[in-house]
């Protein structure tokens, strides 16, 4: 898996762009590389742009050592914001994927997006809210 972390300031962001083959390690290596970024900050929201990313065929085991870093690290990760973009027609598949194997509740809120603009735009929401 190979992934491209950026910040956004126009939407005071992190955009994680991935593709290739998911798998533990790899995803695992982003999400420490997310948190040593020099605008990591613990409650901000970042949208994955998961377009590119096969995740197809990840094994349970893959799943539980992925919630187990968030686990770890959920003081880290904060309350903000994670949208997850898939491709058109493939959001069903990630829910399927992440509804295998033990469960976790944090903090952080998590949707499913089939479109990048759709993911923005709920990212904002608290902002217009609040502003």
């Amino acid at each position: 898996m190979h992934y491209k972390i950026l910040y956004t300031d126009l939407t005071d962001l992190l955009m994680v762009q991935t593709d290739g083959r998911m798998n533990a390690g790899d995803y695992i290596g982003m999400a420490r590389q997310i948190l040593g970024h020099p605008r990591w900050l613990p409650d901000i929201n970042v949208i994955f742009d998961h377009t590119a990313l096969d995740f197809k065929d990840v094994p349970v085991s893959d799943l539980q050592m992925i919630r187990s870093f968030h686990l770890e690290h959920e003081e880290r990760i904060g309350s903000g914001k994670s949208a997850i973009v898939v491709a058109p027609g493939l959001s069903p598949a990630w829910l399927e994927l992440w509804g295998q194997g033990e469960k976790i509740k944090t903090k952080n809120q998590v949707q499913v997006f089939e479109s990048c603009v759709d993911a923005v735009n709920w990212i904002k929401e608290d902002k217009k809210a609040k502003g």
